[in-house]
């Protein structure tokens, strides 16, 4: 060391200058100045590259400045060496700037492609030129698709048409303005939503489950679903959905078109019930007119045969045993007769006597009936309110009616229960989705029977008014008892209607029409009609039937009436043109008779000829058009009857006919 800092064997560099004073000042301040400028360089590069965090190529640059720090050192040694002869620190000076000169030049030339490859200042202006036309024409561009965009929802979103956008997974990503209005929902409670979640019942299970395991298999197609509103009404609607997959073929979101199809599948409800109602009716009105004409017939077969057991009777020479028989075989006969009237009134052939009622008279009539029916099998809850409207019905039928209804309740309820007579208005109007439908449409009085009983399935529901449909145990009933009632409600103006399900009990509601401020009601002012014997008065009886023409001809014989039969209207109408002996003081004819000329006109044709002449009419059953021809009220004698009931009618008819 001390070798290294003894400068006692060297000489200075001015010695060699002979120390000329201008040339050592002159080299000294030259190598000054060098050293000054090659250290403002490296300075000078040390802000460039602070500034300028970008540069390339930042380690050559700091190479370079140490290689120019290590060059202004060794001038600064040049001008030292004039006068101290550090001549050992300046080799090392030296060896480190040729170290750094030789480590920057092994550096620079392989960069120097790359250097220049650089652009140079020019290319850049035209380089940054033409990037800023690019980047002025690329926001351009992309003010004009954002243009397109916010054109596309705003058309998205006001096309008529009900339009949603869900994702792969079911959430909704936008939806139409119609589509809100459709359901009631702002876009901001349902964006973000999953769909499946609107839906309602077996549709929303299905939905989620394929979304949940079949998104990436689903096509285009039509589906159903129940969607329910803001309101929260269901709406069922038909979703047309179109996916949209990626390249590798799954889906990104699904495009729906919804229709609102709840009308249509009212409208579709409503038709298939009103057919349903309509084949129901033609049904009934089938049944009935098979009933009404058995009924007819055994009406004429019961009419024979009641007669000829009370004529019967009548003889002194029966014995005890053969009286008793002949009283039984009677009382079967007003059994069967009884059931033959129920068929006529299912049928609505039964002549109803249509009066003013007032609902709470007719219940007050037959209140202590009711109770007695029901017994200890259940209580009996009435509810009549006080502005009850008055209807138009007939009484004894109504009092059947309810009689029946409260019958099958006890049935239904079994050991114990509870059945409710309710009473209250009813205004029925017609609407559009039922306008098609026979359902009759005004202002009704409503009375039905609540039982809370074992209650109905709808395949009895289907077949309740049939006649002889019955679910009680073999003897239990007739099954006649609701089929009785519809005949009776439908003939009235009215409408019956079941309300059950099974363990729920039994509501039968019958609708009877209000009655107006008046009525006329078409039947003859009511007789007390007293059986008599009579005085040989000529009766001229019109039936078809020979056993019952014979049965009422022998019963009138027996009290003294001069009789003349005919078997039609045709025959008639010749023996009333030429009596066989005296004039005819009634005629007694059958309503409805084959050869195309009924009792109503033959009688028309009678008192063409015989003004006065004074007519009672009999029949199994008779249409309303029948006798709504005749301009009188009608006097009905109904079949079956006795020759009692026969005896006592014409005896009040030929006594009516005299007093006028």
């Amino acid at each position: 060391m001390s070798t290294f800092f003894d400068l006692s064997r060297f000489t200075p560099h001015g010695f060699c200058l002979a120390w000329d004073p201008g040339l050592v000042r002159l080299i000294a301040i030259s190598d000054v100045l060098i050293a000054l400028s090659y250290f403002s360089i490296p300075a000078a590069l040390l802000v460039f590259l602070r500034r300028r965090h970008d540069l390339a190529f930042k380690p050559v640059f700091g190479l370079f400045a140490a290689f120019i720090l290590a060059c202004g050192s060794t001038h600064v040694m040049g001008a030292v060496t004039l006068w101290v002869p550090a001549y050992r620190l300046d080799g090392w000076i030296n060896a480190l700037t040729a170290t750094l000169s030789v480590a920057t030049a092994i550096t620079l030339w392989p960069l120097l492609p790359q250097a220049l490859a650089l652009p140079s200042p020019a290319a850049l202006r035209r380089l940054n030129e033409a990037l800023a036309c690019e980047v002025e024409l690329r926001d351009e561009v992309a003010g004009q698709l954002r243009d397109s965009e916010a054109r596309q929802r705003l058309q998205y979103a006001r096309t008529p048409a009900a339009l949603h956008v869900v994702d792969g997974q079911g959430h909704l990503l936008d939806v139409s303005d119609r589509w809100l209005a459709l359901t009631g929902y702002t876009r901001a409670e349902v964006i973000g939503q999953a769909i499946y979640n609107f839906y309602t019942g077996p549709t929303k299970a299905i939905a989620m489950r394929n979304f949940a395991n079949d998104r990436n298999t689903v096509q285009a197609r039509v589906c159903e679903r129940q969607f329910l509103c803001r309101d929260g009404k269901i709406r069922d609607l038909e979703v047309y959905i179109q996916p949209e997959r990626d390249s590798e073929g799954r889906v990104r979101r699904i495009l729906a078109a919804v229709t609102d199809v709840t009308a249509r599948k009212e409208a579709e409800a409503a038709l298939q019930a009103s057919e349903d109602r309509l084949r129901q009716s033609q049904k009934m009105e089938a049944v009935g007119q098979l009933t009404g004409g058995i009924a007819h017939d055994f009406n004429n077969l019961l009419t024979t045969i009641m007669g000829s057991l009370e004529l019967l009777q009548q003889r002194s020479t029966l014995d005890e045993r053969s009286t008793r028989l002949a009283a039984n075989a009677l009382e079967g006969s007003r059994r069967a007769a009884r059931l033959t009237s129920q068929l006529l009134s299912f049928s609505r052939r039964q002549r109803l006597a249509p009066e003013t009622l007032h609902p709470r008279h007719v219940i007050d009539g037959i209140q202590d009936l009711l109770a007695r029916t029901l017994g200890d099998s259940a209580d009996l809850d009435i509810r009549l309110p006080p502005d009850t409207w008055p209807l138009i019905a007939d009484r004894n039928q109504l009092e059947s009616a309810l009689l029946n209804l409260v019958i099958n309740a006890r049935d239904a309820v079994g050991g114990r229960g509870r059945v409710r007579l309710t009473v209250k208005n009813r205004t029925i109007e017609v609407s559009p989705a039922h306008a098609a439908d026979a359902q009759p449409t005004g202002d009704f009085v409503s009375i039905s029977v609540l039982d809370d009983g074992v209650g109905m399935t709808e395949e009895v529901q289907a077949h309740a008014f049939e006649p002889f449909f019955t679910t009680k145990g073999p003897g239990a009933g007739t099954g006649l008892g609701l089929s009785q009632t519809y005949g009776f409600v439908t003939q009235s103006g009215g409408a019956i209607r079941i309300k059950s399900a099974p363990g729920c009990g039994a509501e039968i509601e019958m609708l009877l029409p209000r009655a107006p401020s008046e009525i006329q009601a078409g039947r003859a002012p009511e007789h007390t009609a007293i059986a008599r014997d009579g005085q040989g008065e000529h009766i001229l009886v019109v039936e078809d039937d020979a056993l019952v023409r014979q049965t009422i001809a022998d019963a009138l014989r027996i009290r003294g009436y001069t009789v003349t039969e005919a078997p039609d209207g045709q025959a008639a109408l010749k023996l009333l043109e030429h009596p066989p002996a005296a004039p005819f003081a009634l005629l007694f004819t059958d309503v409805v008779m084959p050869g195309g000329l009924s009792g109503v006109d033959l009688a028309l044709q009678a008192r063409e000829r015989h003004a006065s002449l004074p007519v009672l009419f009999a029949s199994g059953y008779a249409s309303a058009s029948i006798l709504d021809a005749w301009p009188e009220p009608v006097d009905l004698l109904a079949k079956p009857y006795s020759p009692e009931q026969l005896a006592a009618r014409i005896a009040a008819r030929l006594d009516m006919n005299a007093m006028a």
